[in-house]
């Protein structure tokens, strides 16, 4: 599972790991063992069963990749939160940065080193009324460019808009305390790009936007302080 690891040298590596949330029930015990108490108390807070599983299979696999990189056993891992509520690790000798983000039944980790990250999976709904949502959260900019679109296009242009907005403000430790509509995110020539921002307008330079591709009918991105120079995606088939 680990294999990869070793070629994470570089701050300008990014590696993903994509693995599923539907999982046998030695895994989900597994993954529940290796959870702290807070965790664990976050885990039953849930209202629904269905709820409970992803949350401890998000946390526990994530627990166990990034056992890899710090060299420490996963249940020991211990983590910081930011005011808004953004997790790090908190005894980190190599300043290894990662990013959580799940939906449906399957979770991304994104991680790097010495740079701020962040990752955003969306299930894509065909019943979404993207252009209202677009009209009433995204810039002038991005809805000009989604109303320009036919409905089929309309809908993965406003993922993939959606998920890098996502992921940008989740690299920030921001959440939606920063508005949707304070930067611009790109789509008309090629990959997502992070055109401006306001009110820094040199912001937009030192951040980059990736998407990921992720399983069908999910849309993701990842956003990083500074230039990534190679991306790695790991498919981490749970039993």
């Amino acid at each position: 599972m680990n294999d990869g690891v070793r070629d994470l040298k570089a701050a300008a590596d990014l590696q993903i790991w994509d693995f599923p949330l539907l999982v046998s029930e030695s895994v989900f015990a597994n993954c529940s063992s290796l959870l702290s108490e807070d965790e664990q108390q976050r885990a039953s807070r849930f209202r629904f069963q269905r709820d409970v599983r992803r949350f401890v299979v998000a946390r526990g696999s994530a627990r166990s990749i990034l056992s890899g990189y710090t060299r420490t056993p996963a249940h020991q891992l211990r983590f910081a939160y930011s005011e808004h509520g953004k997790p790090s690790l908190a005894q980190n000798e190599v300043d290894v940065r990662f990013n959580l983000s799940h939906a449906g039944d399957r979770a991304l980790l994104g991680v790097t080193l010495g740079r701020d990250i962040g990752v955003d999976l969306e299930v894509i709904r065909h019943d979404v009324e993207h252009r209202k949502l677009a009209e009433r959260f995204f810039s002038a900019q991005e809805h000009r460019q989604l109303s320009l679109l036919s409905p089929p296009e309309g809908l993965r242009a406003f993922y993939r808009c959606w998920t890098s907005k996502e992921a940008f403000l989740k690299a920030q430790g921001l959440g939606l305390t920063r508005s949707l509509d304070s930067f611009d995110v790109d789509l008309s020539s090629g990959p997502a790009r992070l055109a401006a921002t306001r009110p820094d307008p040199g912001e937009a330079e030192r951040w980059q936007l990736l998407e990921i591709e992720a399983a069908p009918g999910y849309a993701a991105a990842a956003a990083v302080y500074g230039a990534i120079n190679r991306l790695s995606i790991f498919r981490w088939d749970r039993e």
